[in-house]
């Protein structure tokens, strides 16, 4: 199954549980099995690289834009 092409959110727009991985990026419900990375969000302060890879739910997986 491929990535769904949706554009991925801000940084800012995280809960926590998206990003460190425990929730779908787009609708935020818990993430089980069958998950699938959605992508990487990059973010920058300075010297330090903040990026996020953010994933996808089973709900959520085929959706586009």
């Amino acid at each position: 199954m491929t990535a769904p092409t949706r554009p991925l959110p801000e940084p800012g727009e995280l809960t926590w549980d998206q990003s460190s991985g425990r929730a779908c990026v787009w609708c935020n419900k818990p993430l089980t099995s069958g998950a699938i990375s959605a992508g990487i969000i990059r973010d920058r302060l300075g010297a330090h690289i903040l990026d996020t890879e953010v994933w996808a739910g089973p709900c959520c997986q085929g959706a586009t834009s």
